[in-house]
């Protein structure tokens, strides 16, 4: 689907496809600095044409390696948490203090005689 101003590409596509990719893997996917992406994600420089482009487009070849290799599709690197994979930790009761009857005296490796 074409944004409707030809010379810049849609944003919003672009920050879908960036989703999950760390800023400096994306900028050297892009051969761009790193400051550039940044600005086009945070919106500060509007996105060139081919830069949504590309990444739907390496998008679609890479699942269709995968398809020829036959190999499972990726899932989502943000997506819903399943119930299956929840763990919750067991709470460890509260430890309280013990109350003991020790004196310093007891402590005292200095035996005195006399």
């Amino acid at each position: 689907m074409r944004f409707p101003n030809l010379r810049y590409g849609n944003p919003t596509a672009f920050a879908h496809y960036a989703m999950g990719i760390p800023l400096a893997d994306l900028a050297r996917t892009l051969r761009r600095d790193e400051r550039t992406v940044r600005d086009w994600l945070s919106a500060k420089q509007r996105v060139p044409w081919w830069v949504p482009e590309y990444m739907r487009l390496r998008q679609m070849e890479q699942a269709e390696i995968r398809r020829q290799m036959n190999m499972p599709a990726i899932g989502a690197k943000l997506g819903v948490v399943r119930g299956t994979v929840i763990e919750l930790a067991v709470r460890r009761p509260k430890k309280k203090p013990q109350i003991t009857d020790l004196r310093l005296d007891d402590f005292d490796p200095v035996v005195s005689t006399g």
